[in-house]
């Protein structure tokens, strides 16, 4: 009788974590069918392939949340006798599950703005958005709620099935008979059970492996950016939960990395230009909105398109990361996104060579302008790392009319304060501005409603209205003094929603606009054929004003076309970008599993890995293991500042 009742407690014990199993499994169709055009060449055959590989990182996952809901249902004790604690169980099983399940359908949601799963990171930059600091909070979250409202019925369904399960499964303790016997077999059984769940847990039945991670899903992806698919939200969210620790790295000797890449860069002009140096970063503004940078008479840019012409750019200019957070210390200090983001890690206290620090030491003033709540996404403080020493925020601004409701100052109203500041600086001057109203939930100013080709996304007409903003910038500022001694660097922080495919791919959505504009030298226009990545800006500023000193850069000079011909970023795997191929390199295994040739395969359809001579990948894989060598050992050692 007792062998009975334990069995049947472990079937619904059993039961209930299978249920969440395939509650999973339905999340994560629905997960693919939402985002189906970023997955690009699934089949059913493949999907089948990718549900095999998605089980080890679900079972980890559920067992992780319900770890308290094993030990107590399988605890021999007496206390099972009773109803209050079988009741306690469900309550655990249904709110410790319900929780993980509402931060995947979020997900679900939120994959077309950061193109991955959510991580831990995504609440500790919550407490520097807009979000916690905002006057009104809940007005996004509203705003959310109601742009996708299918999430809350989705929930509802969810919960209301899991009360229903947890309400069949209860024990039934009337008869149960507690004695020595029962204790016993419940004890062995248990033991043998909690063998089983840490082997679940870990993801593995070989006790020598290490615990599952993201980057394990790799090994059942045919392309990078099909790891989302694989894993599930709440095992990202557990896997991300402690701070990153780098690994110092031993691949070569300190001369022989330095061959292959060396983040020392030398300036050793003898003559200073001081000209002033204006930054604009445009939120969410990707280079698929651009006409000139896709060949294509249609652009949602027009002001842009007509600056280009008449600027240095390139055909491919990439991000080093996928978030604003990730671009203010790449843009400002060259310091790319890896496996974790720079600003939100330990290192970021580290000395680092920003470009204030560098300019104001060849006397220039510094400045930095974000129309958000000052301190929003942490920008305030980036600024002050890098050296900038004034900054400029919504608090600043003088008329609070102008503020959009959800996350600062319109863009038109903040660049003419941007203008008005930069009137008053002593040159010469470095001064930056992030805009902010191209974002979800896609607003616009009154007076510009019905004013802009409405597109085939909402983004679209914000786009229109940021890139009218800045026209309207440009023609207040190009009649002052200072305007022809000074060098424009515009880009944007990352990318958006995508509606072309090529942009959709794990090298598409790093595709951001990287523009040197200087009203007083036409000789520099031209859209070359090298690469450009975000960490190139700040060597390429100091290079053009002829810098004469060494800086600490994992970014290259763009105007010395020799070595600005490669870039690197990370999404879930190190990504090099160089000859008109992407390289995928997964550290763990120390291998180059993807290569494509993205100028002619721009879906990332035909792996040639296996085409490639070994010479060449050595090269690549040489280059990319360089790079990751200076990167952590730098981190790890705070060298970070160039030193002789």
């Amino acid at each position: 009788m007792q062998i009975n009742i334990i069995l049947k407690n472990i079937f619904y014990l059993i039961l209930r974590l299978v249920s969440i199993l395939i509650i999973y499994q339905l999340l994560r169709l629905g997960y693919y069918y939402y985002n189906h055009e970023y997955f690009t060449e699934i089949n059913i055959h493949s999907y089948l392939e990718i549900i095999k590989g998605s089980l080890k990182f679900d079972i980890s996952a559920i067992l992780y949340i319900n770890i308290l809901i094993v030990f107590l249902s399988l605890l021999p004790s007496k206390l099972i006798i009773k109803k209050a604690y079988h009741k306690f169980i469900s309550f655990l099983f249904i709110y410790c599950n319900i929780l993980a399940i509402i931060a995947s359908v979020i997900d679900m949601f939120y994959y077309p703005y950061i193109k991955n799963r959510i991580t831990f990171s995504f609440f500790k930059e919550l407490s520097q958005t807009g979000l916690i600091q905002n006057e009104n909070p809940i007005k996004i979250i509203l705003k959310f709620g109601i742009d996708y409202w299918i999430i809350i019925p989705i929930i509802w369904i969810i919960l209301y099935a899991l009360k229903y399960l947890a309400r069949k499964t209860r024990l039934n303790t009337e008869n149960i008979q507690i004695n020595t016997v029962y204790i016993i077999t419940n004890l062995i059984i248990a033991i043998l059970l909690y063998t089983l769940t840490v082997f679940g847990l870990r993801g593995s039945f070989i006790y020598k492996n290490r615990p599952i991670t993201i980057s394990n899903a790799g090994k059942y992806a045919k392309k990078p950016n099909q790891i989302p698919l694989i894993i599930n939200t709440p095992f990202s969210l557990i896997r991300t939960a402690h701070i990153k620790e780098l690994s110092k790295k031993e691949y070569y000797k300190k001369n022989e990395a330095n061959k292959y890449y060396d983040a020392t860069k030398s300036f050793t002009s003898s003559q200073i230009n001081k000209k002033n140096i204006v930054l604009i970063i445009l939120e969410s503004m990707a280079t698929e909105y651009y006409g000139i940078y896709n060949n294509i008479e249609k652009t949602y840019t027009p002001f842009l398109d007509s600056l280009i012409s008449k600027s240095f750019t390139a055909d491919y200019t990439f991000s080093n990361g996928i978030k604003s957070i990730d671009a203010m210390p790449a843009i400002l200090a060259s310091i790319p996104t890896t496996q974790f983001h720079f600003s939100l890690s330990k290192y970021a206290t580290n000395n680092i060579q920003g470009i204030g620090n560098l300019l104001k030491e060849i006397g220039y003033s510094t400045s930095f302008f974000h129309g958000a709540p000052n301190g929003s996404m942490g920008f305030e403080s980036m600024a002050n790392i890098c050296g900038i020493n004034n900054f400029y925020g919504m608090n600043d601004y003088p008329n609070r009319k102008d503020y959009d409701g959800i996350w600062g100052i319109w863009d038109d109203k903040f660049f003419s304060f941007f203008a008005d500041k930069l009137n008053e600086f002593k040159e010469p001057f470095f001064s930056g501005i992030f805009t902010c109203s191209s974002h979800h939930p896609y607003k616009l100013p009154k007076e510009y409603h019905n004013q802009f080709n409405k597109g085939k996304h909402p983004m679209h007409e914000c786009v229109q209205y940021t890139d009218y903003a800045l026209q309207k910038f440009f023609n207040r500022i190009k009649k002052e003094e200072w305007y022809k001694n000074t060098l424009f660097v515009i880009t944007a922080d990352h990318t958006n929603i995508s509606m072309q495919k090529k942009y959709k791919t794990s090298l598409g959505i790093f595709r951001v606009p990287i523009i040197f504009f200087d009203p007083n030298n036409n000789l520099i226009a031209k859209k070359s054929k090298i690469i450009m990545q975000h960490t190139d800006i700040m060597p390429s500023i100091l290079g053009y004003i002829n810098y004469n000193k060494p800086v600490i850069a994992f970014g290259n000079n763009v105007f010395k076309d020799s070595l600005a011909n490669f870039a690197i970023n990370y999404h879930n795997d190190y990504q090099l970008i160089i000859n008109e191929k992407l390289i995928i390199y997964n550290e763990d295994i120390d291998k180059i599993q993807y290569i494509y040739e993205f100028k002619n395969d721009p879906l990332l359809k035909k792996n040639i890995v296996h085409n490639i001579n070994f010479l060449e990948k050595q090269y690549y894989r040489n280059k990319i293991r360089a790079f990751i060598q200076n990167y952590n050992n730098r981190m790890i050692n705070n060298n970070l500042t160039y030193e002789d």
